[in-house]
């Protein structure tokens, strides 16, 4: 398997290996559990060219998706003051992005909390992080880079999707990175990782991203958030987007027990998209009111 979207700064992961991560992400069952494969649904989900007609068509055959997605449409998410009661009406109030995004939302808060094979690891906490993540690189993205907006969303929600698998393939090793981090939450991830014999969650994602299809910028964002430099030229914004992201979930108390803590905002990352703290402050701000209103609207069903 080449995987040709990437450049990441880890060793590279062996046949078996890459083979076992596959099967594991199969039996997650990660985004879809109704007749769509999970692969079919998360890369229609995930690619920026999909049309109105067949995201339509793919969510008629999911309706828990299609109810969480009005739910949404209709909350003080989106101001609250919208009458959206049909899937077509939503696309046209919100737009082609803003649905695929909630719907990807809907599929991961689903999946993982009915995965009792991710026992230990705190699945409320991973969802209410890449949640966090997703509203807060959106947000940053509207800025400078409005294009790049519902990438950055749907992006932001699965950056993390590589440490549901590396727990998956090593239970163990995913318990001793807890423990690490809560000695010395800011920590270098791919040093731990490498000393703990774990797979890079970063190469995980990358992995199961190319082998399912997923557009090249969502493999590179997601096999490189912890480092922008690397990435890509084409995938760098991306990248950086999310891992600012993160930061802002973090610094709303919205992290996660097996994601380092960053003390400040990556530097490089700043520059790359042109930001000031005092942006980054206004997107914090108002961070934590919008994931309470999102993350009660996907859930509770």
């Amino acid at each position: 398997m080449l995987l040709h979207s990437m450049n990441i700064a880890t060793e590279s992961v062996s046949a078996d290996d890459i083979t076992r991560l596959l099967k594991a992400a199969a039996s997650l069952g990660v985004l879809g559990s109704g007749t769509l494969s999970a692969p079919s649904l998360l890369s229609a989900l995930c690619n920026p060219g999909v049309t109105i007609a067949e995201l339509s068509g793919l969510l008629e055959q999911e309706p828990g998706l299609t109810i969480r997605v009005l739910r949404v449409a209709n909350s003080a998410f989106y101001g609250g003051s919208r009458s959206v009661n049909t899937l077509d009406r939503a696309l046209v109030v919100l737009g082609l992005d803003a649905v695929r995004g909630i719907a990807a939302a809907a599929c991961l808060d689903r999946t993982v909390m009915r995965a009792p094979e991710l026992a230990c690891v705190d699945r409320p906490a991973f969802v209410r992080h890449s949640l966090a993540t997703a509203v807060s690189a959106e947000g940053l993205a509207r800025i400078h880079h409005p294009r790049l907006a519902g990438e950055a969303f749907v992006g932001g929600l699965l950056h993390n999707l590589g440490i549901l698998l590396q727990t998956l393939l090593n239970p163990e090793g995913g318990k001793a990175l807890i423990a690490a981090l809560q000695v010395d939450p800011y920590q270098d991830i791919r040093a731990l990782e490498a000393q703990l014999n774990l797979i890079g969650h970063e190469n995980c994602a990358a992995i199961v991203f190319e082998s399912w299809h997923l557009p090249a910028s969502l493999v590179a964002a997601a096999g490189n958030h912890h480092a922008v430099l690397p990435t890509l030229h084409a995938h760098r914004t991306l990248a950086a987007l999310i891992q600012l992201g993160t930061h802002c979930a973090a610094a709303t108390g919205h992290g996660f027990p097996m994601e380092p803590l960053t003390r400040v905002p990556d530097a490089a990352a700043m520059a790359l998209l042109d930001l000031s703290e005092e942006t980054l402050a206004g997107i914090t701000n108002v961070l934590s009111e919008r994931m309470s209103v999102l993350h009660q609207c996907l859930s509770d069903l």
